[in-house]
């Protein structure tokens, strides 16, 4: 009987350590003052939007060239330079 109490009470205690931890992976930084604004993330939607439309006609002939590569991971790479600088901008939400 104390086995599974003590064993119920660590998966308690694990499970609420862990969903506390939860908020650094919501796009909110450490600190935890600087967030994307609503215009920040339509921009970023539109950019992994147009990220699939670049996939699907690159691989429409199932054969992705190098240049067709090339472009494919400079559009993600641009998209997550983007994403970085705005979670990271030090502008503040008002709401």
């Amino acid at each position: 009987m104390k086995k599974i109490l003590f064993a119920t009470l660590a998966l308690l205690v694990l499970s609420v350590t862990v969903s506390a931890q939860g908020g650094l992976r919501r796009g909110v930084c450490r600190n935890g003052d600087s967030r994307i604004t609503r215009v920040e993330r339509m921009q970023l939607r539109k950019d992994v939007v147009r990220q699939g439309v670049a996939r699907r006609v690159a691989t429409r002939d199932d054969i992705v060239t190098p240049m067709e590569r090339r472009r494919l991971n400079a559009l993600k790479r641009d998209t997550r330079r983007d994403a970085f600088r705005y979670r990271h901008n030090g502008r503040n939400r008002i709401i």
